[in-house]
């Protein structure tokens, strides 16, 4: 998710780990009269999990080894209990969505369509740029599953297009190269949130609905419950919010001449973009076939590196980041180990202790289980937040009369918004390549997703109750 390669030296880093290190031995061993053993276990192994991944002061690899470890040998769970969600469907679509996005850079479609596109973005004036990145945006979170990879395909396309848009430099440069940015980020992270496969925190959510219930969403369910608002609404509240931030004192972009390649895709191109085309089509009409989209992933695996046929060979797999699956089921781990120990209902209860009584209302009893679950996104990854709330909420939601899809819903409602970038890797990603301010990317972020609590997510629930949902 982003996590540096090797482990830094820098005193401050040095300084977060031992801080993760005393938070798993406070947790442990400090007498705390009103916890139970277990739940001080717990607490102190997510304390340590959580200021490691959010410090990062060793790679996240090995921290999130680590928990899964430190599971079992503080009897929070079992051996196969811990290591169980390495069977589970969330995997294995995040290994498909990384094997397709391989395959976008290897066989070089990725670029031609990079080319193919630059002259329809670049052709207008400053409104016209700004949504053109906002649409390619929202367009490759259906092609592309991994918000982190779709940043790393679309920076350079954004970065090229600012040395088209201001070619003579300086600080014509500077503020477009922010706005590009801006605009290609928060357009696939934020419109991505709509689409089942466009953010991770999507897929943590439906997979522990799934381990809690046996519910099963399709992608074509999550689109028609969460794409119309959380996905095209919000990708448009991006551009006028990118505009009001970063786009009103941009100068007029520079004329850009058509591109001089033509040439017609090469055969691993051509095969490339049908297995693109083909996942689309096939999680897009999920409710007719009834296929879940992990049957939909692997199959597309099986045909990209299919011998004689497919345009990835066995050996290039090696260049999948496989060490973030540790990632992945340490999240799911620590949820379990929380939810077990009771940590989950002792914190979530003492936030909705002061909100409003929901009062079995619809709309309040949606709006309760987000904004739950929002304090935590300031404490952890948003992908975290998913994890550790989920199963907890889902019985909340039960109380309020709430299906458990609708609130599951409601939860990843809370994990689409993101405030600061450490709360999601793709945020991260985008400023190492520094083309946009720190300052200004939070003041987009923090805005949007202001905006989006108290706006989109009302009037998403509304659609929900005018369409059937609750």
């Amino acid at each position: 998710m982003g996590a540096p390669s090797e482990v830094e030296t820098h005193p401050l880093l040095q300084g977060w780990f031992w801080l993760a290190v005393a938070a798993l031995l406070i947790g442990w061993w400090a007498p705390f009269p009103f916890m139970t053993a277990m739940q001080q276990r717990a607490l102190g192994v997510a304390a340590f999990a959580l200021v490691s991944w959010s410090a990062q002061p060793i790679p996240i690899e090995i921290s999130s080894l680590a928990v899964l470890l430190l599971l079992p040998a503080s009897k929070l769970l079992d051996f196969s209990a811990t290591f169980a969600p390495f069977s589970q469907p969330t995997i294995w679509l995040v290994f498909a969505g990384m094997v397709l996005s391989l395959l976008l850079s290897a066989t070089g479609l990725g670029d031609r369509l990079a080319l193919r596109v630059q002259p329809i973005i670049t052709g207008g004036g400053r409104w016209r740029v700004l949504m053109g990145l906002h649409i390619l945006g929202l367009v490759t979170a259906f092609l592309v599953p991994s918000g982190v990879v779709r940043v790393l395909l679309l920076m350079p396309i954004g970065i090229s297009l600012t040395q088209a848009i201001a070619p003579s430099g300086g600080d014509d440069a500077r503020r477009w190269g922010g706005a590009i940015a801006l605009s290609l980020v928060c357009g696939t992270y934020f419109g991505g949130c709509g689409v089942l496969t466009g953010s991770v925190p999507n897929l943590v959510v439906t997979g522990q609905l799934e381990m809690a219930t046996g519910r099963v969403v399709l992608w074509g369910e999550w689109l028609r419950w969460m794409f119309p608002v959380i996905g095209a609404a919000r990708a448009a509240l991006c551009l006028v919010v990118v505009w009001l931030v970063a786009g009103r004192g941009l100068p007029e972009p520079a004329s850009q001449p058509e591109t001089t390649d033509q040439r017609p895709l090469d055969r691993d191109q051509r095969r490339a973009l049908f297995l693109l085309l083909t996942g689309v089509g096939l999680w897009a009409t999920d409710p007719i076939h009834g296929l879940p989209p992990v049957y939909v992933g692997l199959f597309l695996v099986l045909m990209a590196i299919l011998p004689g046929w497919g345009p990835l060979s066995l050996g290039r797999l090696r260049e999948i980041n496989f060490p973030l699956y540790f990632y992945i089921a340490a999240l799911f781990g620590m949820g379990a180990a929380l939810d077990l120990s009771g940590v989950n209902g002792r914190v979530i209860g003492s936030v909705l202790h002061l909100l409003p009584d929901a009062g079995g209302h619809w709309l309040s009893a949606c709006l309760a289980l987000t904004a739950a679950a929002v304090p935590l996104d300031f404490l952890m990854d948003i992908a975290a937040v998913g994890a550790v709330v989920t199963p907890s909420l889902l019985e909340v939601g039960s109380q309020y009369g709430l299906t458990p899809i609708a609130s599951a819903m409601s939860v990843a409602m809370a994990t689409s918004l993101v405030f600061l970038p450490y709360q999601a890797a793709p945020f991260m990603v985008a400023l190492s390549y520094r083309q946009v301010p720190l300052r200004q990317m939070v003041g987009v972020m923090f805005l949007l997703s202001s905006l989006s609590l108290f706006l989109l997510c009302p009037l998403n629930v509304l659609y929900w109750r005018i369409t059937g949902l609750i």
